[in-house]
């Protein structure tokens, strides 16, 4: 059974929703409570970012999965490099940050997979 692009896009759609989500459980669990100001906007930022790639890509348009593609290069690196001392603090934050960005590379991947194209009709009526 194979999905239909609408379907991978909806199914991204809800990968990236829920990411968004975690990420802001991330948030609490790795010490918001002495989070700066200028964190807690970022962290809002992102959110609204993520929420909107999440809409942009469930009504379809394409350019979004681009998007989502250099978001997730940026910031897949600092996560690998901080995910140490992720651990060290919170192992719950640190397996949440994995969670996240497998969630969206997951997505990333529905939404670039290509349609298999479906056998050429026959005609089974005449020879």
């Amino acid at each position: 059974m194979t999905l239909s692009s609408l379907s991978r896009a909806n199914t991204a759609s809800t990968l990236i929703r829920i990411s968004a989500a975690l990420y802001l459980v991330y948030y609490y669990l790795s010490g918001s409570r002495s989070a700066s100001f200028n964190l807690a906007l970022a962290t809002c930022i992102a959110l609204g970012i993520l929420l909107l790639l999440a809409l942009f890509i469930r009504q379809g348009h394409k350019w979004a999965k681009w998007v989502l593609l250099g978001l997730l290069l940026l910031t897949i690196t600092p996560d690998v490099i901080n995910l140490p001392a992720t651990f060290k603090t919170n192992i719950i934050a640190g397996c949440i940050a994995i969670i996240i960005d497998v969630l969206q590379i997951s997505a990333l991947v529905l939404l670039f997979k290509k349609d298999k194209e479906g056998p050429a009709a026959e005609d089974t009526g005449a020879l």
